[in-house]
């Protein structure tokens, strides 16, 4: 039987999980208004509200890909390191940093884990700000934490130490997680101990969550400690562990001897891996491993632990495989709980050497949970064979958070994997001088077999302890072969099985191939006494389909005893060679940054770096493949600007070798114009390719500030294999800074980095040109014009223009495009307002320069702006110009009405209807007290603004052609108000929260949060039993299949340090969770929850007059306005009174502030809000 090749391409070292229990709930970015940082190892930031994503800072253009779920931000700087392959894809995984808690909100520090070349650190300090851990000398390495804000010069070291060949390899150092009557007996365990043998003397280290040392099970059993959590000791707070350590070497002495382990003579070695939440870093772990192997001196190491899938090369699989060869130790590890899709098997389960555990269940059909096989990409056999993990029962820690009693029940390949490490002591006790790969044939060999449990799923069968400990004959456990293209017609690909006999009579054994895809030349084989014979096993390649592989047993009989070996071929499919020849607009060889996708397979897609000389070839699967090339090219101010182009070829059929031609000669700009004079505050390029059945891909370039421009290249005809995208968004600001001499406007001009701003308005003033090394003298009180050299010289020049008193220094850039140069967070801001001007238009400057005097425009807060999108479907159009008239766009004017003056920022995302996630613009500064017009195209936009520390987004929508529309921001009532897209929902037996927001403004689409200040308190009940409490707003509660009623409370409080309003809210939400039916796949049905929304005219302080006209409608989440009335009180004294109104409130000369409390319902979907603010406003 042939199975076909749909590999996923996975990154290597993905978080690890206990196999114990279903992965916890990731860290999520906030959706209520708050925005998650991400700082990368570049320095750049990122930032995720939501489902939307944003470029905080970058040092330039910024890469955001996105595929199968998953976010990476690739900064123009990193990608060549990337394409390297020094740096790993994790350190730019946005999703998985977010997830693993390594926001900047979670930590202020990025651990990586560094692999040396010779496996030896280079001799001298590293930068400032970058930690030495822990050496790893297992995979030739170190792990290291690196600062937030040593991390440019972290990546400038490494960098640099690359080109001196020191490092091969950086990674991310992931979190892992835990994976999550009688099992003992069913695998025959007592059978064992019968003979004596308890697998007395045998050292088995356990790599959890630590132990309960006090544990009765346990007196006796734990020869040594250590914790490689920093800052925890080895007490098992989490339970993980102690469920896992009694079920190798538990006594049972809490339950006078029935809950016994499988080794209860084994000698346990705790090393604490996992923290108290049941999660570590990889370099933890690799740490545990050499412990385990090197001083501990373990026979077994059993990791009931495991992360994403992977092909075996991520830094836990590979020390794995060093250490076992290097100490012998059977390594047993967790296949990982991602069943039931195939290709889940998890690092380091994934590792040659693992002896790799699934579950079965008491009638040993493989776990619904349990991670299948094949391993990822290459379609190796894993796991290697299952064990019971299904309800096992095993000690409970005294200190675990949930349960009670001495012991627990727990489901997971975390449960199965002590089960085989503790058969595996026994087999170590019976046989003092076999080494790991031994005990794994033999346990793999004598396993049960298991029909309901395909091998390709779950390995050669289900543990059989007494079958291993009391046979004498052993086969080779596993043999797997890949074979590469071409192929030779007839060829065939052959492989031997090891039989050996450690009895005192020759067996003779028959012999049978489960799979038709391997045949036998011989049907028995004659295994001497204390000896060993061998059986070929043939597999024609003339039958077997390109891409495809081929899992099955080979069983040995001889009526006694059984013996089973996992076969396994892959063949690769037909390969082609694609050489790629890229050319700029000149016609010459064009370097940059290739992207390629096959788009009829669920593979990743891949970067590879274009050199010099344009030509790139590569070796590839023949399929459909999208390619497209980022490149730079000369802008739209003269042949010394920047432009970003995009060589695209969305649709490149590939079987047989062949050539393309990216031809930069044809690229044309993707310009608009604005209506208004405009300079670009951010222009990105998106491409989008998708085909039926497989993952969508999403590659959006967020171009640097050195660019004025992106350019594309003309597809001609449309795609006829599934879909194709590309579009533009351009974010166009009023110039914040502009140069008129002469009647010529220079308005090019980009604030540098850390400069302060000059005040809006315009000035005149005085402009000279100051030579290298010359005086600043001369610009005392003018404007200051220097060519670039360095950036130590630009230092120098800002510092003396300065103390010479210029008013503005303006660098002409010397290199390509426009200058950003040298300032990095953290630094000191430059001492006087700095601005640089690209290369031509500068020099057109200069040339002016003493003929007339200067006018500084200056807007560091733009009075307009304009924010345009336009995607283009099936090809690249011939032109990309656009040209829209005010008719064209929807108008929308902006009210910041903070009771903080000054400023503050808003950015707004558009959405990407492909990928159904929005991308952020810049982060634009706005008065927190005043207005700004808007030009949108109509698309569904979603907005964020903030004036620290009030934060508020809105919810997605589109604005209509040739209206005005208005926005208001920071106005009174600020309240709990949530929507649909992010909101609440019922997902399967369970009902979730993913972010009540607490602090929304007066705007019907504005949800929001009060950063640091603000505390909320959210409880979920039915009827008066309550389910659930939290402090916070993010959380699950499983409450059954069936139509529930609940009961929603959440209350939030502040000290009215940063506004007096709103400083108590208490919201109740009845509503009933609707019945599900788990036969279909689950979904996210979002609940009914009203929503109330308030309408009252204030000033700018938040004080409306004391006969003000107070509105209070009522919603749906998903908008719909409900005709019911509703009730609304109000109160003078804080609440301790309340008096109903209708529409207008009749204030006391008394009152400073009203509270309001309103009370809707809608009966169609039996649901009810009734929401209590305290001093929602004030009084004039």
């Amino acid at each position: 039987m042939f199975h076909s090749v749909l590999a996923v391409v996975t990154t290597a070292a993905l978080a690890t999980v206990p196999a114990g229990q279903p992965a916890p709930a990731p860290t999520a970015a906030a959706p209520d208004g708050r925005a998650t940082t991400v700082t990368l190892i570049t320095g750049d930031r990122i930032t995720v509200t939501g489902t939307a994503v944003g470029v905080a800072r970058a040092s330039g253009g910024v890469r955001i890909s996105t595929f199968k779920g998953q976010t990476y931000a690739y900064p123009d700087a990193a990608m060549p390191y990337v394409t390297s392959g020094l740096l790993d894809d994790d350190l730019f995984n946005v999703t998985k940093l977010i997830a693993d808690g390594y926001d900047d909100a979670h930590t202020g520090a990025t651990p990586v884990i560094v692999q040396y070349a010779g496996g030896v650190a280079p001799a001298g300090k590293q930068p400032a700000g970058v930690t030495p851990v822990r050496t790893l000398a297992s995979i030739g390495g170190a792990a290291l934490t690196v600062d937030h804000d040593a991390t440019a010069d972290f990546f400038a070291s490494l960098t640099t130490a690359r080109k001196g060949t020191s490092m091969r390899r950086v990674w991310l150092d992931g979190k892992a997680h835990a994976d999550l009557a009688d099992s003992v007996a069913k695998i025959g365990a007592p059978e064992v101990w019968a003979g004596g043998d308890t697998g007395q003397g045998v050292d088995v280290a356990v790599l959890d969550t630590g132990v309960d040392t006090g544990h009765p099970d346990l007196a006796g059993r734990i020869a040594e400690t250590a914790s490689f959590v920093p800052g925890e000791e080895v007490t098992d707070r989490h339970g993980h562990g102690t469920h896992v350590a009694s079920t190798i070497a538990g006594t049972g002495a809490a339950s006078d001897g029935k809950e016994r382990g499988v080794a209860p003579g084994a000698e346990l070695h705790i090393g604490k891996v996992l923290n108290d939440a049941g999660e570590g870093q990889d370099s933890w772990i690799i740490g545990g491993m050499e412990w385990a192997t090197r001083t501990a001196k373990a026979k077994v190491v059993s990791m009931s632990l495991g992360g994403g899938p992977s092909d075996g090369s991520d830094p836990l699989s590979e020390a794995v495989d060093r250490l076992s060869a290097e100490t012998g130790a059977l390594f047993v590890i967790a296949a990982g709980n991602s069943g039931p899709d195939a290709q889940t098997v998890s690092a380091p389960g994934a590792a040659d050497s693992a002896l790799t555990v699934g579950a079965s269940d008491s009638r040993d059909r493989l776990a619904v949970f349990s991670s299948r096989g094949p391993r990822v990409e290459d379609n190796a056999p894993k796991p290697d064979l299952t064990a019971p993990g299904v309800d096992i029962l095993a000690a409970r820690s005294q200190y675990a958070p949930e349960g009670e009693g001495s012991y627990q029940t727990m489901s997971g390949t975390s449960m199965a994997t002590p089960h085989v490490a503790g058969a595996a002591a026994l087999l170590a006790a019976a046989h003092p001088d076999w080494t790991g790969p031994r005990l794994k044939d033999a346990l793999m060999s004598t396993s049960k077999a298991t029909p309901w449990s395909p091998v390709e799923f779950g390995g050669t069968g289900r543990l059989d302890a007494a079958a291993a400990v009391k046979g004498t004959l052993f086969a080779t456990g596993t043999t797997f072969h890949e074979l590469k293209f071409p192929y030779s017609s007839g060829q065939k690909d052959t492989r031997t099985i090891t039989y050996t006999n450690i009895g005192d009579q020759a067996v003779t054994l028959d012999l049978a191939s489960t799979n038709e895809a391997f045949t036998l030349p011989r049907k028995k084989v004659t295994v001497p006494a204390h000896g060993t014979a061998t059986a070929e096993v043939v597999a024609p390649l003339d039958p077997m389909p390109d891409d495809t592989y081929a899992i099955g047993s080979v069983t040995a009989t001889n009526g006694e005893q059984s013996l089973r070996t996992t076969v396994g071929l892959n063949r690769e499919g037909q390969r082609a060679n694609l050489t790629v020849n890229s050319k700029g607009p000149d016609g010459k060889p064009l370097p940059g940054v290739l992207i390629i996708k096959d788009i009829k397979h669920d593979t990743a897609p891949r970067a590879y770096e274009v050199g010099a000389d344009g030509a790139l070839t590569l070796r590839l699967p023949v399929s459909t493949w999208a390619i497209w090339q980022y490149a730079d090219v000369p802008g739209l101010r003269g042949p010394h600007s920047l432009g970003m182009a995009v060589l695209a070829a969305p649709e490149v059929v590939l079987t047989a070798d062949r050539k393309l031609t990216l031809d930069g000669t044809k690229l044309v700009p993707a310009k608009v114009t604005t209506p208004q004079r405009t300079s670009m505050a951010q222009l990105r390029a998106d491409v989008f390719r998708s085909y039926p059945g497989k993952h969508p891909f999403g590659d959006d370039y967020v171009v640097g500030p050195r660019y004025d421009s992106i350019w594309a290249t003309p597809t001609g005809k449309k795609v006829t294999q599934g879909t194709f995208t590309f579009g533009t968004r351009w974010s166009a600001v009023q110039p914040p800074l502009a140069l008129t001499v002469g009647g010529k406007v220079f308005d090019d001009l980009l604030w540098q980095s850390g400069s302060p701003k000059l005040p809006d308005g315009v000035r005149r003033s005085q402009a000279v040109l100051v030579k290298p090394g010359g005086s600043f003298a001369a610009a005392k009180g003018k404007v200051a014009v220097v060519r670039f050299a360095d950036v130590d010289t630009a230092i120098t020049q800002a510092a003396a223009a300065a103390k010479a008193g210029a008013t503005l220094l303006v660098i002409v850039n010397s290199g390509p495009g426009r200058l950003d140069a040298w300032w990095e967070v953290g630094d000191p801001l430059t001492p006087l307002p700095v601005a640089a001007v690209a290369r031509d238009e500068g020099e057109q400057l200069i040339a002016r320069l003493g003929r007339a005097e200067v006018a500084v425009e200056a807007h560091p807060a733009p009075h307009y702006v304009y924010d345009l999108s336009k995607w283009f479907s099936g090809a690249v159009p011939a032109s990309l110009t656009w040209q829209p008239k005010q008719r064209d766009l929807a108008r929308v004017e902006q009210d910041f009405r903070s009771r903080t003056a000054g400023t503050g920022l808003m950015a707004r995302g558009d959405l990407n209807a492909d990928l159904n996630a929005y991308l952020y613009g810049p982060a634009l500064t706005v008065p927190a007290q005043g207005r700004r017009t808007d030009w949108v195209s109509t698309g569904s936009w979603m907005e964020q603004a903030g004036v620290y520390p009030v934060v508020q987004i809105s919810d997605g929508h589109s604005y209509p052609a040739g209206r005005t529309s208005r926005t208001s921001w920071f106005a009174p009532v600020a309240r709990p108000r949530l929507f649909e897209r992010g909101g609440p929902a019922r997902i399967g037996e369970a009902v979730a929260f993913f972010g009540l927001a607490p602090f929304g403004d007066g705007d019907p689409h504005h949800q929001g949060s009060l950063e640091e200040e603000l505390t909320q308190s959210t409880a979920l009940y039915h009827g008066g039993t309550e389910l659930a409490r939290i402090d916070g707003s993010f959380f699950d509660v499983v409450v059954g299949a069936g139509a529930t009623p609940l009961r929603l409370v959440t209350e939030t409080a502040h000290a009215g340090t940063v506004t007096p309003y709103s400083t108590k809210t208490s919201t109740s939400w009845s509503f009933v969770a609707p019945a599900v039916d788990l036969s279909q796949d689950v979904v996210n049905e979002p609940l009914d929850l009203v929503q109330l929304d308030y309408a009252v005219a204030t000033d700018l302080s938040g004080r409306a007059s004391r006969q003000a006209q107070l509105g209070v409608t009522a919603s749906r989440l998903d908008g719909t306005a409900l005709r019911t009335a509703v009730k609304v009180e109000v109160s003078y004294d804080d609440g301790r009174t309340w008096r109903a109104v209708k529409s207008r409130i009749d204030a006391p000369r008394s009152a400073k502030y009203v509270s309001v409390r309103a009370t809707a319902e809608d009966k169609a979907k039996r649901s009810s809000v009734t929401q209590t603010v305290i001093r929602a406003f004030g009084l004039r």
